[in-house]
């Protein structure tokens, strides 16, 4: 069951597009000091995903967790874990650092700014890329801009897609809320979600196995809770 889950942690898990923050909203203000994520292997929870958000000064410091453990029998038949972090400075990401344990399989990836470029050190080789290229992640809106970003678990700069699907009630984990819907395609394919602030609130896609994966949003507001 290796890999199954890659294609989400782009974490997944789990890093701001780099160009300036500040064109967005705070994210302390959107999200709070964390934004938490349960994570679902064809409607059983396997996983949480994590994203916490502080500020030292001027500096924003962005730190995502995903852990997975899918069952088999009475053993962990997959695991899967991932760290990063990530520092920026009035709106300029800095610094990225990123670990992956996929099943075992361990890799890291590392990033720093030097003058308009990113020196990245990854499980796909050294590479410098343009400061301003945004990652795969979810939390900020600018995901949903596409075209080139950097994958923070493979090291490799991804090509994406963006389709609108319109609007429709998606799942949370304490109800259902009113969403923005987006087709992603293109080297990742996925459903991914956003309000009308711009708070990320989960995704779905179909993992290497078919199963299907869903990430929903457990500290976002529901607009219908669950019933009892």
């Amino acid at each position: 069951m290796r890999s199954i889950f890659v294609v989400s942690c782009l974490a997944a898990g789990l890093l701001p597009a780099s160009i300036a923050v500040s064109a967005e909203p705070d994210p302390l203000a959107l999200y709070g000091p964390a934004a938490t994520y349960e994570i679902l292997r064809n409607g059983e929870v396997v996983g949480e995903h994590r994203i916490d958000f502080s500020r030292q000064g001027d500096a924003l410091m962005v730190e995502s967790r995903s852990q997975i453990e899918v069952p088999f029998l009475f053993l962990t038949g997959y695991a899967f874990e991932y760290r990063a972090r990530t520092i920026w400075n009035n709106g300029t990401l800095i610094r990225l650092e990123a670990q992956t344990n996929d099943d075992g399989e361990q890799s890291s990836l590392m990033g720093e700014r030097a003058d308009d470029r990113m020196r990245i050190e990854g499980p796909s080789g050294d590479i410098a890329i343009p400061a301003d290229l945004p990652l795969s992640e979810h939390w900020s809106r600018r995901f949903i801009d596409g075209g080139r970003q950097l994958n923070t678990i493979t090291g490799k700069v991804n090509d994406i897609e963006i389709r609108p699907l319109g609007e429709a009630f998606v799942p949370m984990a304490n109800g259902i809320a009113q969403a923005e819907r987006f087709q992603v395609d293109g080297d990742i394919k996925l459903e991914t979600w956003y309000d009308e602030a711009g708070r990320w609130l989960g995704m779905r896609f179909a993992a290497q196995d078919s199963s299907i994966i869903e990430y929903r949003c457990r500290t976002c507001r529901a607009d219908v809770a669950d019933l009892p």
